[in-house]
């Protein structure tokens, strides 16, 4: 692949350094590092009490650290509420409150309002994340953003912006 290709492009040094693991060399010159990118707000959006998680409602992703917590936070802090915005047929991790709104698949446009509208969006994934979509997208329409430190969601934006969770549990 390296030989035959004119270019190699990545989404993040994560998934390049995975690519070169277990090689005898690091790099090449037909190689580069693209991150994705989203156009930045021109307007600052209202935000809402909203804790948005999005994506596989699975354990890989996180989501089950994200049921056991989010029922005692939105009890906690009676303002607050949460949404749900994917699913996951193959596992069931249960999560009912009557602040939490379940929306299933949406489309890329339904997202965006959420993330506009929310003031936190969770990515605690345990996989090795090879960019962080959902992580891109919700800094980018000015959420408070908490990821994981797996793959390459680090490499998402400024470190400085975001919480990095070094242990993934409901602590």
């Amino acid at each position: 692949l390296l030989d035959n290709c004119y270019k190699i492009f990545f989404v993040s040094n994560w998934v390049k350094d995975k690519f070169f693991e277990n090689l005898p060399f690091e790099n090449k010159n037909n190689c580069e590092i693209i991150h994705p990118w989203t156009l930045p707000l021109n307007k600052f959006p209202k935000k809402e009490y909203i804790i948005t998680f999005s994506g596989k409602l699975n354990y890989s992703k996180g989501y089950d650290l994200f049921a056991d917590v989010i029922p005692k936070i939105l009890n906690k802090h009676k303002l607050w509420r949460a949404v749900v915005l994917g699913s996951e047929p193959r596992e069931k991790i249960s999560l009912n409150h009557p602040r939490v709104k379940k929306c299933g698949w949406v489309s890329f446009d339904e997202a965006s309002d959420y993330y506009k509208r929310s003031s936190i969006v969770c990515v605690p994934s345990r996989w090795e994340e090879p960019f962080g979509r959902t992580a891109m997208e919700g800094a980018a329409n000015g959420c408070a953003t908490i990821i994981s430190n797996r793959g390459g969601l680090k490499e998402t934006f400024d470190v400085q912006k975001k919480l990095i969770l070094e242990k993934l549990d409901a602590n």
